[in-house]
Formats: structure tokens, sequence, C-alpha cells
């Protein structure tokens, strides 16, 4: 953990240094991803701002309240390379849904103008997202959406809070809305529920409903996000009185995971806890553990299992494997989503999946904040955020904000599990002492 803490206070040093001369040498995310013509032409044109630092909170303001013209709403995601989907299929969703809207009249009266950005520095390089995001506090943005990685979204928060800029993201890190001193960061509202409470809420269903069996647990250590839900179930499980009965970690971008799981073997577990941020080494890891003849040990994972494309790679190979996530993509309520998105889905062979139905929450909170507060005024979007009780989202319903940390509140969690290369709902879950 000291490791990964060093790591996040170099990104937001770099982050904070004008220009980003002492960071990288790259431009940054001036591109969009391609996934919708309209919105290239916008970045384009945000592009031209430069790269220096965010402006400050009262010209922000000022730029936000004294425009008549649209309201501009930017977008970070991971929308190329190997795990584009986690991008293009959010940026998709956000585009259909602001279509509709500006159809619709806008918000207040004016056009919805959202630009998005490819940050897809995987590696932990966060300069593409400091880029786009100084760019869109310079043209005058809103409000930030994304990204939904945490060492990206905490640069990205540094900034945000230092213009005075709405930042809604869907990492989920606690670093993302509380700083390292423990101080909430009072522009950034996270868009689903902080790793911490979704892993403590499968470690007590493991415990409990599960029969306490013996586990192992592989993680990768270069993200903030890996190395948290690793942590907290250990810590939840442990404390429940379970047993961890080993533990081996792994780096990003790998794909072969035979000695980690050789090794892991040896302390016979009945489950391997594999926190991931990208489905595909979930599936690496339930084909190779076949292929060693250790298809009894079962994997337990977080809400990013929640993709058909994991079946589709790995499905019989995951028989038996179970995950907590944000929300039933049978329910009734994703519905219409899903009707909408088959054309998308069709010519991209992209699957809906919930982080990016997480990532798409971003939208209705913003547009709770616009229309309750009935101003594009940061600190009244702000005030309609911590007065809230709860509002529609997406995913799932809440309570509102926690004002110590803005985490939402009153999340329920759906656990699911693999059988017969399908998922079937296990039940619902509310998280743990909320």
């Amino acid at each position: 953990m000291r490791k990964m803490k060093k790591v996040l206070s170099v990104a937001l040093a770099c982050a904070l240094t004008l220009g980003l001369g002492a960071c990288s040498g790259s431009s940054g995310g001036g591109t969009t991803s391609g996934a919708a013509d309209s919105a290239a032409p916008a970045a384009t044109e945000a592009g031209s701002s430069g790269d220096s630092a965010g402006t400050t909170g009262a010209a922000a303001e000022t730029k936000a309240e004294n425009s008549d013209g649209p309201i501009i709403v930017g977008f970070l995601g991971w929308s190329s390379g190997a795990d584009a989907m986690y991008g293009l299929v959010p940026q998709h969703l956000l585009e259909t849904y602001f279509k509709k809207v500006n159809a619709a009249g806008g918000w207040l009266g004016r056009e919805i103008d959202f630009r998005t950005y490819d940050i897809s520095g995987l590696d932990g390089d966060f300069s593409e997202a400091v880029n786009a995001a100084n760019k869109l506090i310079q043209s005058g943005a809103v409000a930030i959406l994304g990204p939904s990685n945490s060492t990206q979204g905490a640069a990205v928060a540094e900034l945000c809070n230092r213009a005075g800029v709405l930042h809604i993201p869907s990492s989920a890190s606690q670093l993302v809305t509380v700083d390292d001193t423990g101080n909430v960061r009072p522009f950034t509202y996270r868009s689903g529920p902080v790793n911490t409470d979704q892993v403590a809420t499968m470690a007590s269903y493991t415990y409990s409903e599960l029969g306490n069996p013996k586990v192992a647990i592989l993680y990768e250590t270069t993200q903030v996000d890996t190395v948290d839900m690793a942590k907290a179930f250990k810590d939840t499980y442990t404390g429940l009185g379970g047993e961890i009965v080993a533990e081996a970690t792994y780096q990003i971008n790998d794909v072969e995971f035979r000695a980690q799981l050789t090794s892991l073997a040896q302390s016979n577990p009945s489950y391997l806890f594999m926190p991931v941020m990208g489905y595909k080494e979930a599936g690496y890891v339930a084909k190779q553990l076949s292929e060693l003849g250790l298809g009894d040990i079962k994997l337990i994972g977080n809400y990013v299992y929640d993709t058909e494309d994991l079946l589709t790679l790995a499905g019989p190979e995951l028989e038996g494997c179970i995950f907590a996530t944000d929300g039933d993509l049978s329910d009734s309520r994703f519905d219409e989503i899903k009707a909408e998105y088959q054309e998308y889905q069709q010519a991209t062979g992209m699957s809906l999946h919930m982080p990016g139905l997480k990532a798409f929450n971003e939208a209705k909170i913003l547009e709770y904040a616009i229309l309750t507060s009935g101003s594009t005024n940061p600190d009244e979007m702000r005030k309609a955020l911590d007065e809230t009780e709860g509002f529609d989202m997406i995913t799932s319903p809440n309570k509102g904000y926690d004002p110590a940390t803005h985490n939402l509140l009153g999340l329920e969690f759906t656990i699911k599990a693999v059988k017969n290369g399908e998922f079937e709902t296990l039940g619902k879950y509310a998280m743990p002492g909320k």
C-alpha cells in the first residue's frame, strides 16, 4: 500500500505542474475515440486551448453562469486498446442520452455540448487524463465525467477541485473523493460504490453464505483499485473469522498465471478472490486453473466480471464463479437501455456491461444537480448534491451522499454466480452498515 500511495502522490504532483513538462512529453487526449462523429469536432476545439493548469474556481463559475450557450460536459474514458469497451460502451450510452436531452430542449433551455477524450494510459500513465481535464476546464466545461481508473481519477479530481469544476467519476477508490489528508474533495462525487464497500459485501457473503471456506487472493499491484479491493476483502474476511490461506500478485498486462496458481493451490483453497479492472485476466485465470487440473478452485470477483464477454471467453471454466455487482442486468429497469443498445452491440461486438452502466450514472447525477439547483453554478450544483436524500440513477437506488466521503449511501449489491455457462442472480444485498 505504501508503494501505491507513493505512485499516486507523484501523479498528483505532476497533475499540478504547469504545462506538464516535468511529467510527460505527450500532448495527451485531444482526440475522440471515434465512437460517434458528433463528438470529434468538439474535442478538437477543446484541444486548441493548450495544456496549462486549470483556471480558478471563481473563473470556472463565471464561465458557467455568464453563458447562454451550450453546457459543455466532458467525458474521459479508456476508449482504445485492449480494454476499449470500458470507454466506448459508456461513451455511446452517454452520447445517445445527450442527443435525447438536446432533442427535448436541453437542460435549462441550453444544449449539451458533449466532448469525449480517450485517456487509455493503462500502465500508470495519467498524463492523457490530466491534459484532457485541463483542456476541458479552460474551455469552460461545467462538469467532467469519468474516468474509471482511480489513479487517473485522483489526478483529475485534484485539477477539478482546484478549478471549482464539478467532477463525477466512476473511479471506485476512496482516494478519488477523499485526499491524502483525509479531507473530502468538495467538487468530486462518485457515480457508484466505493470498492471497499462492494468487496466487504462479497467477503461477508462468502463467510456467511458459502460456509466460511478457505480463500486465496490473487491481485494486480500496479493499480490502486485492485490493491484496495484485495486489502478490503482480506480485512473483512479475516475480521469475521475467515481464513486467507495464501496470496499472490501479478503485473498489469500479464496473461500467464500458471506459476501463481500452482503456488496458491498448495494451500488447498476452495475459492480464489481475484479483483480485476479488466475482465480478460479473470477469464485467463479460469481457463488456466482448468488446464492445470485445479478447476475445483472457484473464482470470487467484483463488478467487472459482470459482462457477457467474460462468458464468451471462458464460460465453461467459470462454472461456480461468484461475484458482487452494482445491479441485475436482467432487471426490467434496464430493458429500454438494452433495446437501444442492440444496434451498437451488433456493429461493434461490445456487450453492454455493468462498468459502462455505472459510468452512465454520471449523466443522471449531473442532470439532477443542474435541474434541482436550476443552475450550472458549481456551488449551487454542489449544494443540490449535498442536500439530496436520494435521486434516480441507472444502476441502483441510493440515499444521497455521505458528506465526509462523497460516497453514495443506501446502495444495493447483486450477487451473481456462473451456472451452466450463464449468469444467475442469487440475491440483492445492502451495503454493510448503511
